[in-house]
């Protein structure tokens, strides 16, 4: 089977249950924010900007060490124990955190939702190994399926807490669940079983990962921050509702990043594994795959810049009418980052770890620098400048040093994908930034030629690749 054949049936199967888990997530936030305040959006917001910085560390790349790696079930048990105890560290460290994030914030109702959200990283230590078995072994229908019966369990539970009236407490407790439901499923599947190795095993285990955990747990700790520091200079400056708002806004721009560059990034990574195996044409394939991200999340960039007002009064009513005007930022900012956010599992792949992580430093300190210089000004400035920052420095910086310098892409063809896009980027911010109307309109339509006159290649292919699905042939 080749490249393109291989990675679309495993999207198709991937994906098709990825995305009937996320648009159950998606729907049930049209109900909960009926249910639910901007506010107890806001408390659990304030915790998770920490909660989810600790949970960098708790892959810290062994999934990607596993998948890379040709050793046998021994070092994946290895792996296994490491996963346990830093999910040991990890969750007495959240504990020993839930005092002092409460005293940041001066909210001591954040305590006590730390003290029992800390308890995923023990849950979750339970199915890294075993879940990067199954992604190693293109089992993709599995992984799918336990998402979805989480997801459908979670949802339930949220809701049900939500009409009893638990607050925030409906958002915390299904978390928990969806960790138990995740570790139980993926050892049934794969029956890796829960042998405790000697010390001098770990050590070994350690040392054969150490080079790619330390990259990208350095990468990861600083991307973190890039990507989540807005949340918590929104939290400490403007308060638990305006955060409640914003966090609501910016989950339209992960949804993407988890529906359409997430699901190609996880399985992209082994199928390009396979592919070098092969002695495959990687760059090529690329540039396939990066187009085909594109022709998939303009849809939803034109709703969130053209229509920001009618898209949230239709999803979640009046009282977070507010959303709106941080959409048409967060739409365009899915455009790029949806296919620079899979250059790193490029970068992994060729041995890049160092790399990798240097970009990660260099994209933050523009991300940062962009954000606390829009906190100066106001809400909505946060939103303005993280996107600017990331059009004009970081997508530049990353087409130069990550493409070009580090894996030797041909200069031409990386100038041809990147530079129009990174234009007429910088031109739509500009409209949406003045209000300037037509221009706006005017850039989306140029977007859209540009991205069917790219993909008519890759249209073809995947109208071929779809009907050979269902057909048999």
């Amino acid at each position: 089977m080749s490249f393109k054949k291989g990675l679309f049936k495993n999207i198709l199967i991937s994906g098709g249950f990825n995305y009937l888990s996320q648009g159950i997530n998606f729907l049930s936030t049209i109900i909960l924010s009926r249910l639910l305040s901007p506010e107890s959006y806001g408390v659990i917001g304030l915790i998770t900007v920490f909660t989810n910085f600790i949970m960098v560390f708790s892959d810290g790349g062994l999934s990607y060490a596993l998948i890379r790696s040709d050793y046998g079930r021994t070092y994946q048990r290895v792996l296994n124990n490491l996963s346990w105890l830093l999910g040991i560290i990890l969750f007495l460290m959240t504990i020993a955190l839930a005092y002092p994030i409460s005293v940041f914030y001066k909210n001591p109702n954040l305590f006590w939702p730390t003290i029992v959200l800390s308890f995923t990283f023990l849950l979750r230590s339970l199915s890294l190994v075993q879940g990067a078995i199954l992604a190693k072994q293109l089992r993709f229908a599995t992984i799918g399926k336990v998402t979805l019966l989480g997801m459908v369990v979670s949802v339930s539970i949220t809701i049900v807490l939500a009409l009893l009236g638990a607050g925030y407490w409906a958002l915390v407790f299904p978390q928990i669940v969806n960790a138990i439901i995740m570790a139980i499923s993926y050892e049934r599947n794969v029956k890796l079983g829960f042998k405790i190795y000697p010390l001098n095993y770990i050590k070994v285990g350690f040392k054969h990962t150490r080079k790619l955990v330390a990259s990208v747990i350095g990468f990861n700790a600083i991307n973190y921050w890039s990507r989540n520091s807005d949340n918590m200079i929104v939290g400490r400056v403007y308060g638990t509702s305006d955060l409640g708002l914003y966090s609501r806004a910016y989950s339209l721009l992960t949804l993407p990043l988890v529906l359409i560059s997430g699901l190609f990034a996880n399985i992209l990574f082994p199928s390009l594994k396979r592919l070098k195996q092969e002695g495959g044409d990687i760059e090529q394939e690329y540039y396939f795959v990066l187009r085909v991200i594109t022709l998939l999340s303009f849809p939803l960039v034109f709703i969130l810049i053209a229509v920001p007002d009618h898209l949230v009064m239709l999803l979640w009513g009046v009282k977070w009418i507010k959303v709106a005007q941080f959409l048409p930022y967060f739409g365009l900012l899915i455009y790029t980052q949806t296919l620079l956010s899979t250059v790193g599992q490029l970068l992994i792949l060729q041995g890049k770890e160092r790399q990798y992580m240097i970009s990660g430093w260099v994209s933050a300190f523009f991300l940062v620098g962009g954000i606390i210089f829009g906190s100066t000004i106001s809400l909505i400035a946060v939103a303005q400048y993280y996107a600017l920052s990331f059009l004009l420095a970081v997508l530049t910086f990353n087409m130069f040093y990550s493409y070009i310098k580090t894996l030797n892409f041909k200069t031409p063809a990386v100038l041809w994908f990147w530079a129009p896009k990174i234009f007429l980027s910088i031109l739509l911010w500009t409209a949406i930034f003045f209000n300037i109307s037509i221009i706006k309109f005017a850039v989306l339509i140029a977007l859209f030629l540009s991205i069917l006159f790219e993909s008519r290649t890759e249209i073809k292919k995947l109208i071929i690749t779809i009907q050979s699905k269902y057909t048999g042939a």
